[in-house]
């Protein structure tokens, strides 16, 4: 008779605690259909489900998981998993809260999310790609008139106007991001990266003016861009007849980037707005060519 005291005393216990006060009830959801860059060391794809517009952690996307183009997120709560509306990609350097990096989103329909660099959520949460804008002029903005008749189309800058009356043609959120433009110029046959520069501000020169003569420095103007005239004294060396560089033709893009990131040569992976620099571009400081979202990343995600 001793012997069933422990046993009942242990059916009470049990009888008497809900299920949830044993154990939290957990849901899992998949990654698939996965289009993102790697990314280098030190920086991670992060998940957040979106309840209510709250962030909640639902786990990492590594490069394994990109290679192997699956992801699986386990011991989410149940509760926030089903109460989910929407589910986003961050990009981060540490845990805890979410960056201002909101690379994908999408809206949960029925228990599936497609998501997209260029989505706002139905609770009015944006990706980054929605919350900015970018667009550039053609044009050689620090060759001095004397000099222009030496130059082609050979320079990509961020305002538009001239004299007193130059704009920004800049949109970009500061929270915690700067950003890098670079040119891609296709020369025999192989892609070369020029540096434009992190932009800090809209309306401040960049940190690299190494494409640019010491005796043009002094016309740079006070906002971002480039004139790609001569080899720069250290890093990429580029092929003999590569400068002055033509820049019809070449592709324009923004990397946004976290301030502990500083590569002259290597750009950060996420090219977020793009544009193609038409063949037949002219210089025209008047002639602004928007930048427009690269779509091309995206991913899938399932309610499990």
């Amino acid at each position: 008779m001793k012997k069933l005291i422990p046993i009942f005393c242990f059916l009470m216990i049990f009888i008497g605690c809900t299920e949830t006060d044993i154990i939290n009830e957990t849901g899992e959801m998949e990654i698939t259909d996965i289009s993102l860059p790697e990314l280098p060391n030190g920086y991670f794809y992060q998940g957040w489900l979106l309840v209510d517009g709250s962030f909640v952690s639902a786990g990492t996307i590594t490069n394994d998981s990109i290679a192997n183009n699956y992801a699986r997120f386990s011991k989410i709560d149940a509760s926030d998993l089903s109460n989910a509306q929407s589910f986003a990609i961050t990009v981060e350097t540490s845990s805890g809260a979410p960056s201002d990096y909101v690379l994908l989103i999408g809206d949960f329909e029925g228990n599936t999310a497609q998501l997209s660099p260029n989505a706002i959520a139905s609770n009015g949460v944006r990706t980054l790609g929605q919350k900015i804008s970018a667009g550039y002029t053609v044009q050689n903005a620090s060759v001095p008139p004397e000099e222009a008749g030496n130059y082609g189309t050979n320079g990509i800058w961020f305002f538009k106007g001239s004299d007193d009356n130059k704009e920004p043609t800049l949109g970009l959120d500061y929270h915690g991001l700067r950003y890098q433009a670079w040119l891609i110029k296709t020369f025999e046959g192989n892609d070369w990266y020029l540096n434009m520069g992190q932009i800090e501000s809209d309306t401040i020169a960049d940190n690299w003016r190494n494409f640019i003569p010491a005796p043009f420095v002094p016309n740079i103007p006070d906002f971002p861009g480039e004139d790609f005239l001569q080899q720069p004294g250290s890093g990429t060396s580029y092929p003999e007849g590569f400068f002055p560089a033509d820049v019809r033709g070449s592709k324009v893009v923004l990397t946004p980037i976290f301030t502990n990131y500083n590569n002259a040569e290597i750009p950060f992976p996420i090219f977020l707005l793009r544009s193609d620099v038409p063949a037949d571009a002219v210089k025209d400081p008047n002639l602004v060519r928007e930048m427009e979202i690269n779509n091309n990343y995206s991913l899938k995600a399932k309610k499990l």
